[in-house]
């Protein structure tokens, strides 16, 4: 890996809000729409954090129709080492459970 290689990475690891995301997606796949209700945040500003964490290979998109799909890049480098990372930390307040429970889980296919 290179200097502006690991830059990159780093930069991209080094939000709350996008280890956040990187926490759910390592759990299972999810749209932008599920995210919503887990961070409790806008659209726009989840895309912004998605656009970030693609730039630096960390995850996947699958367009299904209109909806974007988004999963962990288990093919990147640093895949074992995110993996680790976010084994060190706690689980995320809200959990993809407590959307089912509610009934705000939703199939966007």
């Amino acid at each position: 890996m290179e200097y502006d290689q690991l830059e990159i990475y780093l930069k991209a690891v080094g939000d709350q809000k996008r280890l956040l995301i990187l926490k759910y997606l390592a759990k299972e796949a999810l749209c932008i729409c599920e995210f919503i209700g887990l961070l409790e945040m806008t659209q726009p500003a989840i895309s912004q954090h998605m656009r970030k964490l693609k730039n630096a290979g960390l995850v996947w998109e699958e367009k299904r129709g209109r909806w974007t799909i988004w999963s962990l890049n288990t093919q990147h480098m640093q895949y074992p080492v995110l993996i680790h990372l976010l084994d060190l930390l706690p689980e995320p307040r809200r959990s993809i459970d407590s959307l089912i429970a509610e009934g705000r889980k939703v199939n966007c296919e």
